[in-house]
C-alpha cells in the first residue's frame, strides 16, 4: 500500500451543538484517486476540506494523513504533506509579488535559499506562469491569482492536493490550463466544486455529499451520468453530457441568420 492516503473514521463535526454537519462519516482515499467532491449548497464540501488540513477540528472520530493523525500538534507536519488551495485566492495571497508569495512557505520551513529559489521556479513553471514572477499581486486577474495560489502550494511539493471551487474566476484559456495542470498531478487530489464539467474533466472518483452524509461514492463516469441520482440531490448532469451546448449553438446560428 502506498504511503499516500487519507483515512477518515466515524468523523463527527458541527458548528452548532444541535446541528451536526457530519455524523460518524467514514471514507478512505488512495494515492491515484482524483476525487470530485460534489453536492448542493450546504452539503459540507468546504467544511470537509478544512477538516482534512486542521482548519476545523472534529468533535469525534479521526482523520489520518499518511498515518499521521490530524491534531493540533501535528499540523506543521500535515501541511508539509497536503496542500489546500482556497476558494478565494485573496485569502491565500498576502505578499507583495508573485515570487514572494510562492517562496513564503519554503522559507517559513527554513529551507536553504538555493532550494527556495529552485522550488519557486519549478512551481511557476508547473502552472505555466514564470512570466508573472515579479508582478505585483494586486495587479493580477482573478484567473492569474488562482494559478499563483496553486503555485504557492506546489512549491511545497505536496503528496496530496485539495482544491475548493478551483474553476471560479477562470476564463476559458486558464480553465483549460488548470485542467491540464491537475491531470498532470498524479498523486491524490480532492476537488470540491459545483462545476461538474470541471469535475468530469479532472476526476476519476466521485463523492456525493448531501446534508453531511455520503450518498454516493464511485467511478466518475457512472455517478456523473446518473441523472436521477444527481437530480435527487440538487444537481444536474454536466453540461457537456446533455447536448445543450450543441443546441445552444444551433439556436445562436438560427438567430444570427434571421
Amino acid at each position: 500500500m502506498s504511503h499516500i492516503h487519507i483515512d477518515i473514521h466515524e468523523l463527527s463535526f458541527s458548528y452548532e451543538k444541535d446541528t451536526p454537519i457530519f455524523d460518524k462519516l467514514s471514507v478512505s482515499f488512495h494515492e491515484h484517486d482524483a476525487v470530485g467532491l460534489i453536492g448542493a449548497n450546504g452539503a459540507g464540501k468546504s467544511t470537509f476540506l478544512k477538516l482534512l488540513v486542521g482548519l476545523e477540528t472534529a468533535q469525534s472520530g479521526s482523520i489520518r494523513i499518511e498515518e499521521i493523525p490530524v491534531e493540533k500538534k501535528t499540523l506543521p507536519k500535515i501541511r508539509e504533506k497536503i496542500g489546500y488551495v482556497f476558494q478565494d485566492s485573496d485569502t491565500q495571497l498576502f505578499m507583495t509579488t508573485v515570487r514572494d508569495d510562492v517562496a513564503f512557505a519554503p522559507r517559513n520551513y527554513s529551507l536553504p535559499e538555493e532550494e527556495v529559489n529552485s522550488r519557486v521556479e519549478r512551481a511557476l513553471s508547473l502552472v505555466h506562469i514564470p512570466h508573472l514572477a515579479d508582478k505585483a499581486i494586486h495587479k493580477l486577474s482573478g484567473g492569474e491569482k488562482k494559478l499563483v495560489s496553486l503555485a504557492t502550494i506546489l512549491s511545497m511539493t505536496p503528496d496530496i492536493l485539495l482544491m475548493d471551487e478551483p474553476s471560479i474566476a477562470l476564463d476559458p484559456r486558464n480553465r483549460k490550463n488548470l485542467i491540464h495542470i491537475l491531470n498532470e498531478f498524479d498523486h491524490l487530489k480532492v476537488i470540491a466544486s459545483h462545476d461538474l464539467d470541471f469535475i468530469w474533466d479532472t476526476c476519476n472518483r466521485i463523492l456525493l455529499l448531501d446534508h453531511g452524509a455520503i450518498v454516493a461514492d464511485g467511478p466518475a463516469e457512472e455517478i456523473l451520468q446518473d441523472e436521477a441520482l444527481l437530480t435527487a440531490h440538487g444537481l444536474e448532469l454536466p453540461l457537456s453530457l446533455t447536448g445543450r451546448t450543441h443546441v445552444a449553438c444551433e439556436e445562436s446560428v438560427k438567430f444570427a441568420r434571421a
